[in-house]
């Protein structure tokens, strides 16, 4: 099973609404924490956590829930650096407002703030929005990269973009399941990472997989044939029949998807009872997919 680089300071999990990034990504942190590193879980801006503080979760485990208006007021904090002065000018009824109004700000934010944590532990995973909202905050950066010829906002997006585009420093981990639309939806959202970081080209999961049924000879009348349309019975008769039907179609989804894609081995995560993350936090350990 390939793990991810061991060197990777940055993990941007991301993927259509529903894939299982949340769980996928705690797992991954869990399991990173396990190995003795010290990790960081990231979430944005959920509605359901505390907002724009670490809580300690267990040992070597960490997790942040990163709000827009707590990381503009740190990193206004850091530039100024007299934080009476700092605390005027985040407060100021004009600044706060242009913070929430400007485009791209909210997003870019947020990202400088994911950013900056990466020198506070050795592993940072971070659960990205659904896809459309993860490459916007991606877009805003690049967009201000452009806007501002100079200066710190310049200065910092310029780096936040190298370090993002760097594989030895971030991955871009997309989940996806065997599914017609979400492997859609992950096929586009790669593309579009490509297009943003062409030297880093994101790696993927596929989450909830029906299991493989352990005799072989199940598989023997569907593997002759060459896809799903030549099935000749459509309409199955029994729970065993589903299981292996499913089974089957699922895994022949991956490996013709794992030949578009040009990747050798998918990450594979199995249907798994509750609870989840404890599950598959232990798969993911088990599998050495944190290395």
């Amino acid at each position: 099973m390939p793990t991810i680089d061991a060197t990777s300071h940055l993990i941007f999990i991301s993927g259509k609404g529903g894939v299982g990034k949340t769980t996928v990504s705690q797992a991954l942190a869990e399991a990173s924490a396990r190995k003795g590193y010290k990790t960081l879980w990231m979430s944005i801006e959920d509605p359901m956590l505390p907002r724009g503080e670490r809580r300690p979760i267990t040992k070597n485990l960490w997790h942040l829930n990163v709000d827009a208006r707590h990381a503009f007021e740190e990193y206004i904090a850091l530039k100024i650096r007299i934080p009476f002065v700092a605390s005027l000018f985040s407060k100021n009824p004009l600044m706060q407002y242009m913070a929430r109004a400007a485009p791209g700000i909210h997003e870019l934010v947020i990202l400088g703030k994911i950013w900056a944590e990466r020198t506070e532990f050795d592993r940072v995973y971070i659960d990205l929005p659904s896809t459309g909202h993860g490459l916007t905050m991606f877009r805003a950066t690049f967009n201000f990269s452009k806007l501002f010829q100079g200066g710190p906002i310049h200065t910092d997006t310029e780096a936040m973009l190298k370090t993002f585009a760097d594989s030895h420093q971030t991955t871009h981990l997309i989940v996806s399941l065997p599914e017609e639309m979400p492997l859609t939806e992950a096929k586009e959202l790669s593309n579009h990472l490509k297009g943003f970081f062409p030297q880093n080209e994101p790696e993927f999961i596929m989450n909830r997989v029906f299991p493989k049924l352990d005799e072989e000879k199940d598989y023997q009348a569907l593997n002759s044939y060459k896809s799903p349309e030549e099935w000749e019975e459509p309409t199955l008769k029994s729970q065993r029949e589903y299981a292996i039907h499913r089974s089957w179609l699922e895994h022949y989804k991956i490996k013709e998807w794992s030949k578009e894609f040009g990747v050798r081995e998918m990450r594979i995560i199995p249907i798994m009872d509750s609870p989840v993350v404890d599950r598959v936090s232990t798969y993911i350990s088990e599998k050495e997919m944190v290395s």
